[in-house]
């Protein structure tokens, strides 16, 4: 189905990336060559006019892929809400908006004093201690998993400028 069809006019840029089948940078790269054009904003954030996805769909004589069937993360296999928000219809699971929005909400942390903290705690029935135990432990573990494939992001990068 063409996104015309589907009623959108403009499609974001990981929409546009998956329907062209290729990267989000390598639709990045079309652009800075001038094969596309985004009709607002710019990178990571621009916006594409439907009928130019569709047309540069044709000239990469590449068929507009349907969205490929995401890997279940590990927090749905342990029991986190399923990905499907009605019948039939899969809420999009896209890893930078995903990462991003958590990131910064979790810099929030800054704000919270040790003070609201022994506050929070006195309020939390004991019947909750495990679970919060387990989710923070769980927060913690992926934060340092961050940390690790950002160290090891930044020694590729630092190979490749030398």
């Amino acid at each position: 189905m063409s996104a015309r069809a589907a009623g959108f006019k403009f499609i974001d840029l990981p929409t546009s990336a998956e329907r062209l089948g290729i990267t989000r940078n390598e639709l990045l790269q079309l652009v800075s060559e001038g094969r596309i054009k985004p009709f607002s904003g710019s990178g990571q954030q621009s916006v594409f006019r439907a009928s130019d996805i569709e047309r540069l769909t044709q000239e990469l004589a590449a068929p507009v892929a349907a969205p490929p069937e995401p890997e279940a993360p590990a927090e749905e296999a342990a029991g986190a809400a399923p990905t499907t928000t009605t019948p039939g219809r899969v809420r999009r699971r896209d890893p930078i908006k995903l990462i991003g929005t958590r990131l910064s909400m979790d810099s929030r942390w800054a704000e919270i004093s040790d003070a609201d903290i022994a506050t929070w705690l006195d309020a939390l029935e004991p019947v909750q201690f495990e679970r919060v135990r387990k989710v923070s432990n769980l927060a913690v573990e992926r934060l340092q998993r961050v940390l690790a494939m950002l160290d090891d992001q930044e020694n590729k990068l630092n190979l490749r400028s030398k």
